[in-house]
Protein backbone atom coordinates (compact mmCIF):
# COMPACT_ATOMS: atom_id res chain seq x y z
CA UNK A 1 0.00 0.00 0.00
CA UNK A 2 1.43 3.05 -1.13
CA UNK A 3 1.25 6.43 1.52
CA UNK A 4 1.77 9.21 -1.36
CA UNK A 5 1.02 9.83 -4.35
CA UNK A 6 2.81 11.37 -7.49
CA UNK A 7 0.91 14.60 -9.16
CA UNK A 8 1.82 16.54 -11.88
CA UNK A 9 -0.10 19.62 -13.17
CA UNK A 10 0.81 21.24 -16.25
CA UNK A 11 -0.34 23.93 -18.72
CA UNK A 12 0.49 25.00 -21.71
CA UNK A 13 2.73 28.01 -19.81
CA UNK A 14 4.38 25.99 -17.30
CA UNK A 15 4.99 22.42 -15.44
CA UNK A 16 3.04 23.91 -11.85
CA UNK A 17 3.76 20.88 -9.60
CA UNK A 18 5.73 17.60 -9.76
CA UNK A 19 5.85 16.41 -6.27
CA UNK A 20 4.63 13.67 -4.25
CA UNK A 21 1.23 14.82 -2.53
CA UNK A 22 -1.07 13.01 0.08
CA UNK A 23 -4.22 13.67 -1.90
CA UNK A 24 -5.59 15.85 -4.71
CA UNK A 25 -9.40 17.44 -4.70
CA UNK A 26 -10.96 18.97 -7.67
CA UNK A 27 -14.14 18.97 -9.99
CA UNK A 28 -15.31 17.06 -13.01
CA UNK A 29 -17.84 16.88 -15.01
CA UNK A 30 -19.98 14.59 -12.76
CA UNK A 31 -18.89 16.20 -9.83
CA UNK A 32 -16.07 17.14 -7.03
CA UNK A 33 -14.32 14.29 -6.21
CA UNK A 34 -11.10 13.19 -3.85
CA UNK A 35 -7.86 11.21 -4.26
CA UNK A 36 -5.52 9.29 -2.13
CA UNK A 37 -2.91 6.70 -2.65
CA UNK A 38 -4.04 3.33 -4.03
CA UNK A 39 -6.80 5.20 -5.78
CA UNK A 40 -8.42 2.69 -8.51
CA UNK A 41 -7.75 3.90 -12.12
CA UNK A 42 -10.09 7.10 -13.35
CA UNK A 43 -10.05 9.80 -16.23
CA UNK A 44 -12.20 12.73 -15.94
CA UNK A 45 -12.74 16.31 -18.10
CA UNK A 46 -12.01 18.66 -15.70
CA UNK A 47 -14.42 22.11 -15.70
CA UNK A 48 -13.17 25.61 -13.61
CA UNK A 49 -12.29 25.04 -10.41
CA UNK A 50 -9.87 24.95 -7.27
CA UNK A 51 -7.62 21.86 -7.12
CA UNK A 52 -6.46 21.16 -3.89
CA UNK A 53 -3.63 19.27 -2.67
CA UNK A 54 -1.83 18.32 0.40
CA UNK A 55 1.77 17.51 1.22
CA UNK A 56 2.14 17.08 5.09
CA UNK A 57 0.10 20.22 6.88
CA UNK A 58 0.40 22.43 4.00
CA UNK A 59 -2.38 22.73 1.43
CA UNK A 60 -1.94 24.10 -1.59
CA UNK A 61 -4.70 25.68 -4.31
CA UNK A 62 -5.04 26.39 -7.43
CA UNK A 63 -7.39 27.66 -10.11
CA UNK A 64 -7.48 25.80 -13.30
CA UNK A 65 -9.58 26.29 -16.63
CA UNK A 66 -10.87 23.26 -18.64
CA UNK A 67 -8.67 20.58 -18.58
CA UNK A 68 -8.33 16.52 -17.67
CA UNK A 69 -6.72 14.80 -14.85
CA UNK A 70 -6.10 10.62 -14.79
CA UNK A 71 -4.84 8.55 -11.78
CA UNK A 72 -3.22 5.36 -12.05
CA UNK A 73 -0.43 3.51 -10.45
CA UNK A 74 -0.33 6.43 -7.39
CA UNK A 75 0.49 8.84 -10.35
CA UNK A 76 -1.76 11.53 -10.92
CA UNK A 77 -1.58 13.72 -14.72
CA UNK A 78 -3.40 16.96 -14.90
CA UNK A 79 -3.43 18.70 -18.17
CA UNK A 80 -5.13 22.04 -17.99
CA UNK A 81 -5.67 25.41 -20.43
CA UNK A 82 -4.76 27.53 -18.15
CA UNK A 83 -3.73 27.70 -14.04
CA UNK A 84 -2.44 29.93 -11.66
CA UNK A 85 -1.76 29.00 -7.60
CA UNK A 86 -4.39 31.13 -5.27
CA UNK A 87 -2.06 32.76 -3.68
CA UNK A 88 -0.60 34.54 -7.06
CA UNK A 89 -3.92 35.49 -8.54
CA UNK A 90 -3.65 39.30 -9.88
CA UNK A 91 -7.49 40.43 -8.87
CA UNK A 92 -7.18 43.69 -11.16
CA UNK A 93 -6.09 41.46 -14.07
CA UNK A 94 -8.66 38.69 -13.66
CA UNK A 95 -11.38 40.99 -12.90
CA UNK A 96 -10.42 43.20 -16.03
CA UNK A 97 -10.65 40.10 -17.80
CA UNK A 98 -13.71 38.90 -16.24
CA UNK A 99 -15.15 42.47 -17.71
CA UNK A 100 -14.82 42.07 -20.98
CA UNK A 101 -15.86 38.67 -21.35
CA UNK A 102 -19.05 39.59 -19.84
CA UNK A 103 -19.30 42.11 -22.25
CA UNK A 104 -18.89 39.73 -25.08
CA UNK A 105 -21.02 37.32 -23.66
CA UNK A 106 -24.20 40.16 -23.39
CA UNK A 107 -23.47 40.66 -27.03
CA UNK A 108 -24.60 38.25 -30.16
CA UNK A 109 -22.28 35.60 -30.61
CA UNK A 110 -22.93 33.25 -33.86
CA UNK A 111 -20.55 30.65 -33.26
CA UNK A 112 -21.05 28.43 -30.50
CA UNK A 113 -17.51 26.88 -30.11
CA UNK A 114 -16.27 30.15 -29.40
CA UNK A 115 -19.17 31.50 -27.41
CA UNK A 116 -18.44 28.00 -25.25
CA UNK A 117 -15.16 28.79 -25.03
CA UNK A 118 -15.77 32.65 -23.75
CA UNK A 119 -18.06 30.74 -21.14
CA UNK A 120 -15.13 28.81 -19.81
CA UNK A 121 -13.21 31.85 -19.48
CA UNK A 122 -15.64 33.31 -18.19
CA UNK A 123 -15.99 30.84 -15.12
CA UNK A 124 -12.47 30.59 -14.53
CA UNK A 125 -12.14 34.42 -13.83
CA UNK A 126 -15.21 33.70 -11.50
CA UNK A 127 -13.83 30.61 -9.59
CA UNK A 128 -10.26 32.98 -9.55
CA UNK A 129 -11.95 36.07 -8.21
CA UNK A 130 -14.22 33.79 -5.16
CA UNK A 131 -11.18 32.21 -4.05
Amino acid sequence: MADKLFLELVSPEKLLVSSEVDNVFAVGLCGAFGLYPDHSPFCTELVPCVLTYAIGQETFKVIVSKGFLAVADNKVNVLVEKAVYVKDIDAAKIKAEYDVLSAELAGEIADNDIRREKETALKFCETALNN
